[in-house]
């Protein structure tokens, strides 16, 4: 970590020791402050069910859990599929899959400095769920700054994520939510 991720770092524990209903995060230089909405939450326990509803075990699916990315912002993704008998500390090895629900119209933390990240480092899976469109785009085979399969689903889609541990998590988007 560099100096100036370390005191973003800081910066971001301090706010959120006397912030509730924000997510808080470091995205570039920045510090980025995103109230949580209902219709987000609603779209991360669908997910979450059909996750479960795969056969995921509940200790291996985590909303806004902390991630480390050595060298840069730690992450923390709206949901999170890890690989079995990962612990705390987690870290960008231990992702199999990282969700993402854009909190904000021409949201560019999900679509490319997100995207970057995460293929840098290898993430198999990254979906972005996109309430103001009311599309979902699946990433997959990260290379370099990105990913080389890119997919739009349609809400009243259905979505299959296929994790590299084998498991597949069929995922339908009948039920989100769109938000104006």
């Amino acid at each position: 970590m560099t100096a100036q991720s370390d005191s973003l770092q800081d910066a971001i524990e301090r706010i959120a020791a006397v912030l509730d209903g924000f997510k808080i995060e470091a995205v570039g230089d920045r510090i980025i402050m995103t109230p949580q909405s209902s219709v987000q939450s609603l779209t991360i326990f669908d997910v979450r069910d059909a996750a479960v509803a795969a056969g995921i075990r509940k200790d291996r699916v985590f909303s806004d859990v902390e991630f480390e990315f050595p060298g840069e912002p730690k992450r923390c993704p709206d949901l999170s599929i890890v690989e079995d008998g990962a612990t705390e500390r987690f870290t960008h090895e231990d992702l199999l899959a990282a969700i993402e629900v854009v909190s904000s119209r021409n949201d560019k933390n999900d679509y490319a400095i997100k995207v970057r990240q995460y293929a840098r480092f290898g993430v198999p899976v990254y979906l972005i769920i996109d309430p103001f469109l009311g599309e979902c785009t699946l990433l997959t085979l990260p290379r370099d700054d990105d990913y080389a399969r890119r997919e739009v689903y349609k809400y009243g889609d259905s979505i299959t994520l296929d994790l590299p541990d084998g498991r597949r998590i069929d995922i339908p988007t009948d039920t989100f939510k769109r938000r104006s």
